[in-house]
């Protein structure tokens, strides 16, 4: 399949397809011909062909078919397949499985397949139309494709320090990383070119040691001695190193000496105790200097070895993906189909706005080969792409390949497209923070009802959609603030690009006010009031919905019923910082009445205390009592004229007495 399989991401396993774990010649040649078919057919029902990516699935959901039918009469035979029989399959898979109805329609996806292609199979397919024709989707029980996302959004706070740490890494770890990749490699060349000759073992070790004294310097020891074993671990006898190992492999590039030369001289050996007793030992063992976090004031991390280095360049890999996936949109195959040069920068039409763009190719819904596109981007993540290149610079020449994203694994040299684990790579990072920057009680990315976040990179992508879309404004910048992150709003980001992203927000938009509207009615059925004009309209609506509700006494009402009911209200809440505005054209006052069918509302010319469409929520409360609190500190400097006081003064009454509803907790 691999002549066919574009996307970076596509693991290996799925190039290739492997028949021959079914025995019966029959079975056999129906599935190579099913496939083939697939691929290859285009039917007048205007279905899109098989694409290669997906053919090593569509074989294995064929061969569990087929292995049901072999169960239930003795072999594979289309002929012998009825309604009764795929009936039974579907039963089966709804009692023995514990996937959703959405799964189970991909499992039944070959029966529909069977009929399609029965002109193509030798042996023969389904003669008759399963199910009547009926969509897999009804089949399997799956209820009306609802327009909500089902995949999870990141809290804001552990997306928050997921940043933070992800910048950190980009801006500040990275110095550090790369330096002590530079010097290991030199030490290898080093090294290599030594190769040859025969240096004398023990003024070697002789003169290693009296440069490690005079830099004060003790043995280098493995930072992480679990697995360690070989010369290294004979040389550790743990009752003098108290379980450290000797890095013997550091040794032996620094010193120029073979470790099993060290092994095999007494007097080496001898010298390089004495010197474990004399110098101590350290962890890491590189030269490199460690930079200082701004944040401790310490060192972020001990010395660098070959592992430690090895792991910090995959958690500095993580948190460049990190940076690309959230503040890019992208989905993960787009992020992973990136190559080196693929920031364009560019000047807005007045010359005025530097735009920054990522180019890589769309896959969904776009064929085989994907179709090129443009993403606007922000600084950080062009710093981000910057590390990637750097990290995958010499793997790409070690394969040969141009791609952005390669698994870092210096020890294998077969080719690999992507980073197929990239997953568990980001979560093995967050388990990375959580132990070296957290605590039992405050772990470095905060936990969501007690336990870890697992990450996945669809999240990433449907997070931002909604943060652009239900931050006031849509503004996903100068709004956000993550520790020492400001992500800045710019002209597109949400958007010209053709992966849909747009729209995505918009669908996130919409979704995020039905869950505004909706904790505004359970906020006012536990009793807290609501201010503004719109008050009375606002709380005379909730209160006919939970009057309907009321048949459902002793349990919580159908939150899907709930939603519907509240739904038209949702269809006008525009999200503001001193209040909401449920939008309503012929009484808006902040509108040009001469001017256009407007679609929503100037919130900033709003006048909340007098516009029918506004109204004030506990969370509107503090800009509302900040404002009130610096007019009474203006009030108090007696060099202010009168009439300007006694404007503050009135302004301040009129702003208590909006407030007052939400303060007093009394009807408004």
């Amino acid at each position: 399949m691999a002549p066919g399989i574009f996307q970076t991401r596509a693991r290996h396993v799925y190039h290739e397809l492997d028949f021959s774990g079914m025995d019966c010649p029959a079975e056999r040649l129906t599935a190579k011909e099913y496939i083939y078919a697939g691929l290859n057919e285009r039917l007048s029902d205007g279905r899109p062909r098989l694409r290669p990516a997906s053919a090593r699935v569509a074989l294995r959901d064929l061969a569990r078919f087929m292995a049901f039918v072999r169960e239930q009469r003795g072999r594979f035979d289309a002929a012998m397949i009825n309604q009764d029989l795929i009936d039974a399959y579907r039963s089966s898979l709804v009692a023995a499985t514990s996937t959703s109805a959405r799964q189970i329609t991909r499992y039944l996806k070959p029966i529909i397949e069977l009929h399609r292609l029965a002109a193509w199979l030798t042996c023969g397919g389904l003669s008759f139309l399963p199910w009547g024709g009926r969509t897999l989707y009804r089949v399997a029980g799956c209820g009306p494709r609802g327009d909500e996302n089902r995949t999870p959004r990141i809290p804001e706070p552990v997306i928050g320090a997921l940043l933070h740490w992800s910048l950190k890494y980009i801006d500040l770890f990275s110095t550090d990383i790369f330096a002590a990749r530079a010097e290991l490699d030199a030490l290898e060349a080093r090294f290599a070119a030594r190769r040859g000759r025969t240096p004398d073992v023990v003024a070697s070790m002789t003169e290693w040691i009296d440069r490690r004294r005079r830099m004060a310097r003790g043995v280098p020891v493995w930072s992480d001695p679990a697995g360690i074993g070989g010369t290294a671990r004979r040389l550790s006898p743990d009752g003098k190193l108290k379980g450290e190992v000797l890095n013997m492999r550091l040794i032996g590039l620094q010193s120029g000496l073979n470790h099993t030369a060290i092994y095999e001289s007494d007097e080496a050996r001898l010298r390089l105790f004495q010197a474990v007793d004399e110098l101590g030992v350290e962890r890491g063992g590189l030269d490199s200097a460690i930079s200082i976090d701004p944040d401790t004031g310490l060192s972020w991390r001990g010395r660098f070895d070959h592992l430690s280095l090895a792991e910090e360049e995959k958690h500095l890999q993580a948190a460049a993906y990190v940076l690309c996936s959230y503040l890019t949109g992208m989905r993960d195959g787009e992020v992973q189909s990136m190559r080196p040069g693929c920031v364009a920068r560019s000047l807005s039409a007045d010359g005025m706005i530097e735009r920054l763009a990522l180019r890589s190719t769309i896959y969904k819904h776009r064929g085989t080969r994907g179709e090129p596109a443009e993403w606007i981007t922000i600084e950080p993540v062009d710093r981000a792409v910057a590390i990637a290149e750097r990290l995958a610079a010499q793997h790409r020449r070690q394969r040969n390949e141009d791609d952005l994203w390669l698994t870092l694994d210096r020890r294998s040299r077969s080719a690999g497209r992507g980073i197929p684990g990239i997953v568990n790579q980001i979560n093995r990072f967050r388990v990375h923070l959580d132990e070296n920057y957290g605590g039992e009680e405050e772990p470095a990315i905060p936990t969501v009802d007690g336990q870890p976040w697992s990450f996945t990179t669809r999240q990433f992508r449907r997070t931002l959609a909604w943060y652009i879309a239900n931050r006031p404004f849509g503004v996903v910048a100068g709004k956000i603030q993550y520790k020492h992150a400001s992500v800045a709003m710019f002209d597109g980001y949400a958007g010209s690009s053709a992966s849909g992203f747009r729209q995505e927000v918009e669908q996130e938009r919409a979704l995020g006010q039905l869950d505004d509207v909706v904790a505004q009615y359970e906020a006012h059925c536990r009793g807290q009031e609501l201010a503004g004009p719109a008050a009375s309209r606002l709380a005379a609506e909730y209160d006919r919905v939970q009057r309907e509700l009321e048949p459902f006494p002793g349990r919580i009402a159908d939150m899907g019923r709930l939603r519907a009911m509240l739904a038209h209200l949702a269809r006008t809440l525009h999200v503001g910082h001193l209040n909401d505005c449920f939008f309503e054209q012929a009484t808006a006052l902040c509108l040009d009445k001469g001017k256009g069918r407007p679609t929503g509302p100037a919130l900033s010319r709003c006048a909340p205390d007098r516009c029918p469409n506004a109204c004030i929520t506990q969370r509107h409360l503090p800009v509302w009592e900040a404002s009130i609190a610096e007019a009474d500190l203006l009030l108090q400097d007696k060099r202010v004229p009168r009439f300007q006081r006694e404007a503050l003064q009135r302004d301040n009454d009129r702003k208590r007495k909006l407030v007052a509803p939400l303060k007093a907790g009394g009807a408004s």
